[in-house]
């Protein structure tokens, strides 16, 4: 039932209109929906669940209930009606322009829709697409005037990033909880600040607008009752400036560090402007790369990659300082045009613990069945295509029919799952196990039970630059890694005998090398302890927080 309190667009529909086309939405709902299209759109050039929130507060109270049984369904009924007979005039520059945005043709996307936008459900695609254009254009934040700031407080930073735990589990938002923390244990205070919205447009209605996790401040930007929620991405970044300048005048940190991608990094920039607060920019990955990934053929060198990538570009020569993960990222961020000096190393790492911790993969091996003298070969992943599972299972085929099998185990969810199961079918290779998703101690659990961790990534720009945290974690619990022999990939495991590197998307040379550890137990402990080594040296969070915290000393100076 409606209550009797309408929204606040509703004011725009004058009563007398409201019960006009209440009237007509009755009438034609029980004649048929095509009539109740003419009626609205004769009565009211509106969507018509404006005209029956309306409705409702101009009727008398005892007559409003009928908007809730009758009129609201009706209305309901007519919106999706209109949207299937507009579809059906205009799918043609529909699809069109979702063909061109796919292809990073923004330009020509917003261009296919703009003559029809006096229909609604074409406006709003189109200024999605002209809004996401904006984002990535110079100055997508409009200046404001500065703010009187407070002196800040020493060792205080407000990260700026996308998303968070406990909403998402994924490798970015570990990375983000891992280093908080660690920072915290180092003297520090870290805050946590989300992007504009999140989690509550991804569905978290009763999400609250701070957490404390681990004692760590999480703050999140949520839209009010009344807020008009930006429904494209420039819109939520002018929003997500202006709160977080309001944070940053509230908390006065002493640097504001913004995760890639260019979303925080305008923002956290805008919020320099208006307050004088230092900026890092951490740079996580190419996130216009990981796009090009998906459609390297299509998408490569079009609109939207270029133009990301000269944001991108120039986020890192206007922060005050650049953080990245691995050596070869930081190569990548020198060609465009940032000082090595100003650039600042802060690995994937691990906590000190799990290089002594013990995680009980026994249990979760007999728990799919796995017998205690079978080799597990596999990995605990994102399941996207670059990750190059396709070429494990290939590889995992070609050691059964050479007599020499090992059971596969890839922990984890994704686009390419579904493709990764259909091939198992191809294959035969039945005994394979994809779980899905799991939480995170079970997935150390799934680690430890694995016997070789495999990351088998395909031969892409951004598998060549950015290194995952997965084989890390793999090492510092002593497995044996055998990696695609990529720039990034050959960084983690060193000069010591970590790892074995292999031919990216070459399923013979990956059976070789799984076969010759599996058949050789001594070999996969030495290698198991080389890479713990390797991360006790260089890869551990308590390590990465003091390089974090001289960095912010230096801003200081």
């Amino acid at each position: 039932m409606v209550s009797d309190a309408s929204p606040p667009q509703s004011s725009k529909v004058s009563p007398k209109t409201a019960r006009a086309g209440l009237k007509g939405i009755l009438k034609g709902f029980v004649r048929h929906p095509v009539i109740v299209s003419r009626v609205v759109a004769s009565r009211v050039k509106s969507d018509p669940l404006r005209v029956a929130h309306a409705a409702a507060g101009t009727l008398p109270p005892k007559l409003r209930p009928v908007v809730g049984s009758v009129a609201w369904p009706a209305a309901r009924r007519l919106r999706w009606v209109a949207r299937k007979l507009g579809m059906r005039v205009l799918r043609g520059p529909w699809d069109e322009a979702r063909v061109h945005f796919d292809a990073g043709r923004m330009t020509d996307a917003a261009a296919v829709l703009e003559p029809h936008v006096k229909y609604p459900f074409i406006r709003r695609r189109y200024e999605y697409y002209a809004g996401e254009l904006a984002a990535i254009q110079p100055e997508p934040i409009p200046p404001k005037p500065k703010v009187i700031m407070g002196e800040p407080v020493p060792g205080r930073v407000l990260h700026c990033v996308t998303n968070a735990l406990p909403y998402t589990q994924a490798g970015y938002t570990v990375r983000t909880h891992r280093i908080v923390t660690a920072q915290k244990a180092a003297g520090l205070d870290p805050h946590v600040v989300t992007s504009w919205g999140w989690p509550m447009l991804q569905g978290h209605t009763d999400v609250e607008p701070y957490e404390e996790i681990d004692q760590i401040p999480y703050h999140r930007l949520l839209p009010s009752g009344h807020d008009e929620v930006p429904f494209e991405t420039r819109g939520r970044m002018v929003r997500g400036a202006g709160e977080v300048t309001e944070l940053v005048r509230r908390l006065r940190p002493q640097v504001l560090h913004a995760a890639t991608d260019h979303r925080n990094g305008s923002v956290a920039l805008a919020v320099r402007e208006r307050t004088g607060t230092p900026v890092v920019y951490e740079v996580r990955g190419f996130l216009e790369e990981t796009w090009v990934s998906r459609n390297p053929e299509l998408r490569s060198g079009s609109e939207r990659h270029k133009l990301q990538r000269d944001r991108e570009a120039h986020l890192m020569r206007s922060a005050d300082a650049v953080v990245t993960l691995a050596e070869t990222m930081a190569v990548e961020i020198i060609e465009r045009g940032v000082p090595r000096e100003r650039i600042h190393l802060a690995p994937n790492a691990v906590d000190d613990s799990l290089l002594t911790a013990e995680y009980d993969g026994a249990a979760f091996r007999a728990a799919y069945g796995i017998e205690p003298g079978e080799v597990v070969v596999g990995s605990v992943s994102s399941i996207v295509a670059y990750e190059g599972f396709a070429t494990l299972l290939n590889a995992a085929a070609l050691l059964r029919d050479a007599g020499t099998p090992v059971r596969v185990l890839l922990v984890g969810d994704g686009a390419e799952r579904p493709a990764l199961l259909e091939r198992l079918d191809e294959l035969g290779l039945s005994d394979a196990i994809l779980p899905g998703r799991v939480g995170p101690e079970e997935a150390l659990q799934a680690q430890a039970a694995i016997d070789i961790f495999i990351c088998p990534r395909d031969d892409l720009r951004v598998c060549r630059l950015v290194t995952p945290l997965k084989p890390v974690e793999a090492m510092a619990l002593g497995k044996p890694v055998v990696l695609s022999d990529l720039p990034a990939l050959s960084e983690l495991v060193g000069s010591g005998g970590a790892g074995l590197l292999v031919p990216p998307e070459d399923p013979e040379a990956l059976a070789k090398a799984i076969a010759g550890l599996r058949e050789d137990p001594a070999r996969r402990a030495a290698m198991g302890e080389a890479g713990r080594a390797e991360v006790a040296a260089k890869r551990t969070w308590s390590r990465v927080a003091e390089t974090y915290r001289d960095l912010y000393r230096s801003l200081d100076t």
